[in-house]
C-alpha cells in the first residue's frame, strides 16, 4: 500500500520513471549526486525536479547546501540559516514528486571560513562514502551552488578524486580573465573553488556566459508547467513569488527582468544528456580564483573542461516533456 498525503502519492523514484514510457539501457545510466542550494532562488527547485525525472541518471542522493553569500572580504554577524532551507526545500520537492526513496543529506552551514577548521556536515560524509563505494557505474557530482560540501569532502579523504568520473559545477565568470561583476556561486566560496580547481578532482565548468543563456518566459511556464501535478503548481507559484519579490529591487540589482527567468542550474542536466556531443566546450588550465572573481592564469594547473555553449532546445524540451509523461492529472 502506497503512503498518500494532501493527495499525493508516495512511489519509488523507479515508478514515477515508468510513467515515461521508455527506458534506458543500464549501461548507459550515470550515478550522479545532486549538491544544491535548493531554496536559494527559483531556477534550482526546476533543476532538481529535472535531474529526478531523468531516468539515464541514478540519483544516489542529494546534499542541501548553503547560500550565505560569503566570501573572505565578507562576514555577517547573523548565525547561518539557508541550509537548513535549502533541507527543508528539498524535503518538499521530493513530498509534492510523491518520490520517497532518494535521500537527502544536509550540507555544511557555511563556507570554508577557516581551512583549519573545517565545517562538519553529513553531506560530506555521504559524498565520501558514495565515491569510496565499490561500483561499476561512474560518479558525477552535479553542484548546482557553492563547492563547498565537495571541497570538504576531497580535504578529508583525497582519495575520492579518483572515484569521481567528473564534477560538473555551475560557477564562476568568462574565460580568460574573469572578473567583470557579480557571480552568485563562485562568491559564496572562493576558498573553495580554489581547492577544486588545485585539486586532481576532474572538473567541468559551466561559467556564468553558458548557464545564463537559458531563458524562459513566465507565459510558457503558464501553459507548460503549472498544469503539472502539485510540483508544477509548486515551482512555477514560487518562481512568480521571487520574481515579483526581487523585481521590487531593481535600484540595486537588474535581476529579474519582468517576465523572463533565466533558468541557470539546468545545464547540469545538458551536459550529462549530451556528454561529449551537441554542447560546445574548450579545455583551460585551471586558473587561481581571486577575491575579486578575476583569473591569475596557471599555465601548470590541471585541465578543466570549460564550457562556452548549450544546447538550450534540448533542455527546456525535454524538461516540459518529462512533466507532461510523469505528472499531467496527477
Amino acid at each position: 500500500m502506497h503512503k498518500i498525503i494532501y493527495g499525493v502519492i508516495f512511489l519509488k523514484r523507479s515508478e514515477v520513471l515508468e510513467r515515461l514510457g521508455f527506458t534506458v539501457p543500464d549501461i548507459k545510466k550515470k550515478r550522479v549526486l545532486i549538491l544544491s542550494d535548493i531554496a536559494c532562488e527559483a531556477d534550482d527547485q526546476f533543476a532538481l525536479v529535472h535531474h529526478l525525472l531523468t531516468p539515464s541518471e541514478d540519483i544516489v542522493g542529494i546534499v542541501a547546501c548553503n547560500f550565505e553569500r560569503r566570501h573572505r572580504a565578507y562576514q555577517s554577524e547573523q548565525p547561518p540559516t539557508s541550509m537548513d532551507k535549502s533541507y527543508a526545500e528539498g524535503k518538499l520537492l521530493l513530498e509534492l514528486m510523491g518520490i520517497d526513496d532518494v535521500p537527502i543529506l544536509k550540507g555544511a552551514p557555511d563556507a570554508v571560513l577557516d581551512p583549519n577548521n573545517l565545517p562538519v556536515s553529513e553531506g560530506s560524509d555521504f559524498i565520501i562514502k558514495e565515491a569510496m563505494r565499490d561500483c561499476d557505474s561512474p560518479l558525477y557530482i552535479a553542484i548546482q551552488g557553492a563547492v563547498t560540501d565537495l571541497t570538504v569532502a576531497y580535504l578529508t579523504e583525497p582519495k575520492i578524486a579518483e572515484k569521481i568520473e567528473a564534477a560538473i559545477w555551475i560557477g564562476g565568470r568568462p574565460y580568460p580573465n574573469g572578473g567583470g561583476g557579480h557571480e552568485s556561486n563562485l562568491q559564496k566560496d572562493i576558498y573553495s573553488a580554489n581547492v577544486l580547481f588545485e585539486s586532481s578532482v576532474n572538473v567541468w565548468q559551466v561559467p556564468v556566459n553558458a548557464y545564463a543563456t537559458a531563458y524562459l518566459s513566465l507565459s510558457e511556464l503558464m501553459t507548460k508547467v503549472r498544469s503539472r501535478g502539485e510540483i508544477g503548481k509548486y515551482i512555477v507559484d514560487r518562481m512568480l513569488g521571487v520574481n515579483e519579490k526581487y523585481g521590487q529591487m531593481t535600484i540595486r540589482i537588474p535581476f529579474p527582468h519582468g517576465e523572463v527567468w533565466s533558468i541557470g542550474d539546468q545545464p547540469t542536466i545538458t551536459v550529462l544528456l549530451q556528454s561529449e556531443s551537441g554542447s560546445k566546450f574548450h579545455m583551460e588550465h585551471a586558473p587561481h580564483i581571486n577575491d575579486d572573481l578575476t583569473y591569475t592564469p596557471n599555465p601548470n594547473g590541471k585541465l578543466i573542461r570549460v564550457y562556452d555553449s548549450l544546447d538550450q532546445r534540448l533542455t527546456m524540451d525535454d524538461f516540459f516533456a518529462k512533466l507532461e509523461l510523469c505528472y499531467r492529472n496527477k
